[in-house]
């Protein structure tokens, strides 16, 4: 079971650079940021199915996770 995580902006660097990651379903959105060394409070915005969600939220076989980060400024 699968689903993929499809980071925005900086948010890529953690995977590889790469549009997409397949990871794997069943877990908290948390514990697979975590797995991707992701840190969570730097994710402003999760978007499951075009849906917002939060990182509690458990990952469905066929979930299509978008991650938009904080926004800094100053």
């Amino acid at each position: 079971m699968t689903a993929l995580i499809r980071p925005v902006g900086v948010l890529k660097t953690y995977i590889g650079g790469k549009d997409e990651a397949a990871v794997e379903a069943g877990r908290p959105l948390r514990q697979t940021l975590s797995e991707l060394g992701m840190p969570p409070e730097i994710v402003a915005l999760v978007l499951v199915n075009d849906e917002q969600q939060d990182k509690d939220y458990v990952i469905q076989d066929g979930d299509v996770v978008k991650l938009i980060a904080v926004i800094g400024g100053g």
